[in-house]
C-alpha cells in the first residue's frame, strides 16, 4: 500500500477532465510508417492544424524514438515491415506494435481491397481503425480526432500504467487500484510532483510513469 497521508486535500473528490480538440491537436504525435509521400500527412498538419505529424519510411527498431513517443501511428501495410524482415510486411509489423505497445493506437490503411485480411490475418482484429488509402480528407481526419480523444483519456492511460508496471517494475495492480492513484494525485496535484508519483506507486523512481501521468493531466 503506498502512503495515503502524503496527502492533505479531503475536499469533494474532482473528475478528470477531458481534453479540448485544441489541446489534443497541441500534444497528440502522429506517426505515419509509409515508403511514399502522402498528400494527407500534410493537409492533416497544415490545413487541420494537427502540430506533431511525421512520417518515416520503414521502421527500423521497434524502440526507435519515432515508435515510443507516437500515440497514433498510422501504417501502410503495402511497402514496410521491410527492415525487420517482415514476410507479411506492413502486418506484420502492426501485429508487433500492438503486441510491444498494446496502449498505442494503431491505424491500418492500404489502397488495395482489404477482403482477404479480413478473412485471414491478425492484424485486422489488433488495430484501432482501418481506411483506404483514398479515402477523404474528412475520413483521416475523423480518425485522429476520435483516436486521439480515446488515447489522452483516462480508461487509456490507466491500461497503458498497467502494462508499464508489470513489464519496467514487476508490480501487478488492476485497474480500479490504478484508476484511484491517478484520480488522487489530480485531486491533490500531487501529478507535479515526480516524488509524489513515486511514492503513489511505490517506487523508487517514477521514470516513465510521471510522464505518463503529467501528459493526462497537466
Amino acid at each position: 500500500m503506498w502512503p495515503f497521508n502524503i496527502f492533505k486535500n479531503k475536499a469533494k473528490v474532482k473528475k478528470i477532465p477531458s481534453r479540448t480538440l485544441d489541446e489534443l491537436k497541441n500534444i497528440t504525435k502522429i506517426l505515419f510508417v509509409d515508403d511514399k509521400a502522402f498528400k494527407v500527412i500534410d493537409n492533416i498538419k497544415e490545413k487541420n492544424g494537427w502540430k506533431n505529424v511525421s512520417r518515416i519510411v520503414d521502421v527500423e527498431s521497434l524502440s526507435q524514438t519515432e515508435i515510443q513517443e507516437s500515440h497514433i501511428i498510422f501504417v501502410d501495410i503495402q511497402g514496410v515491415g521491410k527492415k525487420m524482415n517482415f514476410k507479411d510486411g506492413g502486418l506484420g509489423l502492426i501485429v508487433a506494435l500492438k503486441k510491444e505497445y498494446p496502449d498505442k493506437k494503431i491505424v491500418m490503411y492500404s489502397a488495395e481491397s482489404q477482403g482477404q485480411i479480413d478473412a485471414f490475418h491478425p492484424a485486422a482484429e489488433l488495430v484501432d481503425a482501418r481506411l483506404r488509402k483514398t479515402a477523404s480528407l474528412y475520413e483521416f481526419i475523423s480518425t485522429v480526432e476520435r483516436l486521439a480523444k480515446e488515447a489522452f483519456c483516462l480508461d487509456n492511460c490507466v491500461k497503458h500504467l498497467k502494462v508499464i508496471l508489470r513489464r519496467e517494475f514487476g508490480i501487478e495492480k488492476d485497474e480500479t487500484e490504478i484508476t484511484k492513484i491517478i484520480t488522487d494525485l489530480y485531486n491533490n496535484e500531487g501529478y507535479t510532483n515526480q516524488n509524489t508519483i513515486a511514492s503513489a506507486f511505490s517506487l523508487s523512481n517514477a521514470g516513465s510513469i510521471a510522464s505518463i501521468i503529467q501528459l493526462l493531466l497537466m
